[in-house]
């Protein structure tokens, strides 16, 4: 991935902003010693990504030349399953407010292999990324045999954010049952989904044919969200639950985003009298929503400590979409292919994601300053 370096960028900025309003506060005397909380975890993740084309499709092989089949290098990539780890540093400042730096990594995989078959007056082709009628590139079968295409997609998911939390009703006092605790929060954040995609076409019967294409299909998301939650029970199971020491909460974010996508594709052929190579670099930027909810279920499990179970479920309102140039042909042709792409370029699409993890959560400070971790 080509811009890793802005996560650790942006959580060491986050990092000196969360904790420079945490020392100011020390020094006059509001904040609550040894009330630190850090958190980690380590779960599952899914990503609901666009399908990617393949740069390999089959066309009839006369005038005028048509789209026969389309292929896909990466389909149902919302099936795979892959993992995540995350953690979080709270620290409180003053009686109901807590600042508090979070962050996650997520990295899901893929693979699929596709065969372009042909029948009589048909080749199965590959175009360079750019449309050039000038020039002409095209390397196809001639009709002969089949491509055979090997496609591996890695996807990067991760975030970092800045968050300052109030609690909407503290201390309740001189009731029979206190009412459930909520919270208000606001944060600034960013976000990355760094897609790398790599595929291989061979033919059986050239074995001196190749063609590989590689492909960074970076986006970064830079915004603000607000949030509101707090605990919950089911009133058929909170005897239940409460007897296993088990307490629930929920969490409504949304926000909006600056989206900012670089792509950067390289096709190489060889074993061919017309070469597709080429390179090609675009960018496309976007305004997103991204918002969710997330529930969590936890257990105390000492004076400090607490384990739970935390699922995250969030959708993004943009996410790229490649389409890839299909609209190039041989020199003295005449005419260019119908029903295609003409041109490579980035198109839009939503997705969802869904990570659930197991959390360890532990309280800091020492024991004569040290308040049970509820």
């Amino acid at each position: 991935m080509t811009r890793r370096n802005d996560l650790f960028a942006g959580t060491a900025l986050a990092a000196l902003l969360a904790f420079a309003p945490a020392a100011s506060a020390q020094e006059q005397g509001s904040m609550a010693v040894g009330g630190a909380t850090v958190s980690v975890g380590a779960g599952t993740a899914i990503l609901t990504l666009p399908d990617v084309p393949s740069v390999m499709f089959r066309t009839n092989n006369s005038i005028p030349l048509t789209i026969q089949q389309t292929f896909k290098s990466s389909d149902d990539f919302g099936d795979e399953i892959g993992w995540n780890v995350n953690g979080s540093i709270a620290v409180p400042v003053g009686t109901n407010k807590s600042v508090s730096l979070n962050g996650f990594w997520a990295n899901i995989e893929d693979g699929n292999s596709t065969t372009c078959n042909t029948a009589a007056g048909e080749v199965c082709t590959v175009l360079p990324l750019v449309d050039d009628p000038a020039i002409g590139q095209l390397a196809n079968n001639g009709g002969f045999g089949q491509f055979n295409s090997r496609s591996e997609r890695d996807v990067d998911h991760w975030g970092a954010s800045l968050e300052s939390k109030w609690r909407l009703n503290p201390g309740v006092m001189g009731v029979t049952q206190a009412p459930h605790q909520r919270s208000f929060a606001l944060g600034a954040d960013i976000r990355g989904i760094d897609q790398n995609l790599n595929e291989t076409i061979l033919n059986p019967l050239s074995p001196g044919f190749s063609a590989v294409y590689n492909e960074d299909l970076d986006t970064r998301y830079y915004g603000a969200y607000a949030a509101w939650g707090g605990d919950y029970s089911i009133p058929f199971l909170s005897g239940l639950t409460n007897g296993m020491g088990l307490q629930s909460s929920f969490l409504l974010r949304g926000g909006v985003y600056y989206a900012d996508t670089d792509y950067t594709g390289r096709l190489i052929t060889a074993g061919t009298i017309l070469s597709a190579s080429s390179a090609l670099s675009l960018s496309n930027n976007d305004v997103a929503f991204i918002g969710g909810l997330v529930l969590e279920t936890r257990k105390r499990i000492g004076r400090r400590a607490a384990l739970s179970l935390k699922s995250e479920y969030e959708y993004y309102s943009y996410v790229p979409e490649m389409a890839y140039n299909q609209g190039d042909v041989r020199p003295g042709f005449g005419a260019s292919i119908t029903n295609a792409q003409v041109g490579t370029r980035i198109g839009s699409d939503d997705a969802f994601s869904a990570r659930t993890s197991l959390r360890l959560t532990i309280k800091l400070g020492p024991d004569s300053v040290m308040e049970p971790l509820k």
